[in-house]
Formats: structure tokens, sequence, C-alpha cells
């Protein structure tokens, strides 16, 4: 018996690049205006948040968030982009955002931007919440364990 050592094929720079690419910005390019919104909204939540930390909301008097606030609208940036930068399966395409995604990226970012729209009547009732806040939390979970799922594989 003979034996043929082979060597391991080398993968090309290009390859390389294309699989941390992957890993690190979710692997989906689309193109057109998704493909916008995926470079505009990461820009917007980074806005946001250098504006949460700097002095100038107690400068100008506007846009001061509580805690809580700041949080819910953190966690509708990241159900967002989760969706929609990340695919369901390596099955999924990655050239566009199919309609699921976009389903779950808005209830997902809606779930989340409930804690925000109704702070005040949530605070005023800790402890008793309506049957609307179980549904919205029940979905916001869900939402935020498939998230995750997807982010993180």
């Amino acid at each position: 018996m003979s034996e043929t050592k082979t060597k391991p094929e080398a993968i090309s720079d290009q390859e390389l690049a294309e699989m941390v690419a992957q890993v690190d910005t979710g692997a989906r390019h689309p193109l057109g205006i998704p493909g916008k919104m995926l470079f505009f909204i990461p820009l917007a939540w980074s806005l946001f948040q250098l504006w949460y930390a700097s002095p100038l909301p107690f400068t100008v008097g506007f846009g001061v968030f509580n805690d809580t606030e700041a949080r819910a609208i953190h966690l509708a940036f990241a159900l967002f982009l989760a969706f929609t930068a990340y695919p369901a399966s390596k099955r999924s395409p990655r050239d566009h955002i199919p309609l699921l995604d976009w389903v779950f990226a808005f209830l997902g970012a809606a779930a989340a931007a409930y804690i925000y729209v109704f702070y005040d009547a949530l605070s005023g009732r800790s402890g008793s919440p309506t049957s609307t806040d179980i549904v919205i939390g029940v979905i916001g979970m869900v939402m935020l364990l498939e998230a995750t799922r997807r982010a993180l594989g």
C-alpha cells in the first residue's frame, strides 16, 4: 500500500474574508432599500446611544429618557436588526430579506416599543398586567428568543 499524504486545500484570502464577513455582519447583504436600511438603522441606533450617553439632552431639555425607556428603545433597535441582518437558517436567502423576517422584525420592535410608548400606564399598574400586556410580553419574549438564536447561532 502506498501512502499518499494530501495537503489540506488552502483557503483563498477572498474566501476567508467572506467567512469572517458572514460571522461579523450577519451574512445577509440585500440590495436596494433594504440594504440601505441595514446601513442607516444601525447608524441611527449608534446616534441614539451617543445622544443618550451625552449631556446634550439635559442641556437642550429635549430627549431625556429614563433607564427603562432607553432600554426599550435599545431593545427595539436590536430586535429589528437581528431579524433583518441574520437569516433564520443556513438555507435562508442572503441577497434579500424574506417577508416573514420583516414581519418578525416589526413584531419584535413593536413589542419592545410598547414598553416605551405605554411606560406611564405600565408603571402605574405594576404587578397588575392587563391581557394586552401579557400578550405583548409573550410576543416579545418569543421574538427575543428567536433573535438571540439567529444572532448567536
